[in-house]
């Protein structure tokens, strides 16, 4: 195992103990894993195991379709991409692994929001708005429950134009072997591309 000096590792448990990480026990000064440090991997775990699982299966998609590949999940009410794969287009519409979106406005999130109970889509609702992030925004709530409807009928969702203007996404849920759906999967690309090949990707 690695040696480290005395004040290095002083520094490190002092740096993880700022941000919750570890816990100090003040009575003997010993440092234990604090519970975010659990959580942390608890929530980790699932992801990192879809996303290797995904790799290629997202490979194979993009090169399919030449448009990038990206697999979100729901994380307080936001879709945050956890997996993408590039398009080789040198136009091409691609997000970042970590970044967030709003979820009534992007395919991804339809395909969450339509399998969350009544309650929970109350919820984010209520703490994200509908808020207009294109000329074609989804800001009528019975609107949007016409959507995710379809989507849960479908298990396909759009977002023409609705998140960024000229961009087309498509995307389809995710299932867990109990039924849940725990991501969505989704190609986009630029409109201009995009609506031409729309049905063959559905």
């Amino acid at each position: 195992s690695a040696r480290f000096a005395k004040t290095t590792l002083h520094r490190l448990l002092y740096s993880m103990q700022k941000i919750g990480y570890v816990d100090q026990n003040q009575e003997n000064g010993n440092y234990m894993l604090a519970q975010k440090f659990f959580e942390l991997g608890r929530d980790a775990l699932p992801y990192q195991r879809l996303t290797s699982l995904s790799k290629p299966f997202i490979n194979a998609l993009m090169l399919r379709f030449g448009e990038s590949v990206h697999i979100g999940v729901l994380e307080d009410g936001l879709v945050t991409n956890v997996a993408v794969c590039e398009s080789q287009h040198p136009y091409r519409i691609a997000g970042v692994v970590g970044d967030s979106n709003y979820a009534h406005s992007s395919a991804m999130g339809k395909c969450l929001l339509a399998f969350l109970s009544d309650t929970e889509l109350d919820d984010i609702i209520r703490v994200h708005g509908l808020p207009k992030r294109a000329s074609a925004t989804i800001t009528n709530r019975a609107q949007l429950m016409e959507e995710l409807d379809k989507a849960r009928r479908l298990l396909v969702a759009t977002n023409i134009c609705e998140n960024m203007e000229g961009v087309v996404c498509v995307a389809s849920p995710i299932f867990n072997h109990e039924g849940k759906a725990i991501a969505a999967l989704s190609i986009s690309g630029p409109a201009v591309r995009m609506e031409q090949g729309l049905e063959t990707i559905k």
